[in-house]
């Protein structure tokens, strides 16, 4: 080996090496969800963390381990899991917390709340940033704590069934027929896709709790408990998940509203 060619190979390891550096610096923020001083209130089914919007915080903790009790029984639960809300005054620090320190940069404008397994992160009521309001964040938390308690169920639960677990149990939309003019059903691969901006842009927030509703209301809730633990189609209904997919779209194109 000469000169040259040893030269090019020690200039690409020292640049592999500060880009591995860059990466580890950051997601530096995200080795720890708590941030300096914050504040700690423990209910029945939740504890919510937060840094200096108390009354914010409060308000959020009041609804949450109101309404947790309902969904955690809805799930099989009978007690408290160590699901932790993290409530952060601004939503860059909220960002951070999954992203590291490249998050602003990302322009994720609508993104104020996210799980990380049992752990909630949640931007607060009293900022809630550009694009949402006050209770768009209150609210918001509900819909994360369903996607906690799901990660005890299945930790790697697929994306169409966790969204739609979460959207139908705390805040989906109602559906109408009328929605398909505007909206397209989504493929089937795309119901199989675990990207969330996939997920966003094939309409799933508008129809994944109507294939959660679907198997509630042919298949009962017991089966759909099993489909999120095992995610055995053939299991649970004795059919393909290309076959229920195909049922959920028939019901989607007939729908009653």
């Amino acid at each position: 080996m000469n000169t040259k060619t040893k030269r090019r190979i020690l200039i690409i390891l020292i640049g592999i090496g500060f880009l591995l550096v860059g990466i580890i610096i950051n997601f530096i923020p995200t080795w720890n969800l708590k941030t300096k001083d914050m504040n700690v209130l423990s209910g029945d089914w939740i504890t919510v963390y937060y840094e200096t919007e108390k009354d914010a915080a409060r308000d959020v903790f009041a609804y949450a381990n109101a309404e947790t009790a309902s969904i955690a029984k809805k799930l099989g639960f009978s007690e408290k899991q160590n699901v932790n809300v993290y409530i952060y005054d601004y939503q860059n620090t909220m960002q951070t917390k999954k992203y590291g320190y490249i998050a602003p940069l990302l322009g994720l404008d609508w993104y104020i709340g996210d799980n990380i397994g049992t752990n909630i992160i949640l931007t607060s009521p009293a900022n809630p940033g550009k694009v949402h309001d006050y209770d768009n964040n209150k609210y918001a938390v509900l819909h994360e704590i369903v996607h906690a308690y799901v990660s005890v169920i299945n930790r790697e639960v697929a994306l169409w069934l966790t969204e739609g677990m979460a959207l139908y149990l705390s805040n989906g939309e109602p559906f109408y027929k009328a929605n398909l003019e505007y909206f397209t059903i989504p493929a089937y691969n795309d119901t199989n896709s675990n990207n969330p901006l996939t997920f966003s842009n094939c309409s799933g927030y508008t129809f994944a709790h109507t294939y959660i509703e679907y198997l509630d209301k042919t298949y009962g809730w017991d089966k759909v408990l099993k489909l999120i633990k095992s995610e055995n189609y053939e299991e649970c209904f004795d059919k393909s998940k290309k076959e229920i997919y195909e049922e959920w779209v028939h019901y989607i194109e007939n729908y009653y509203q």
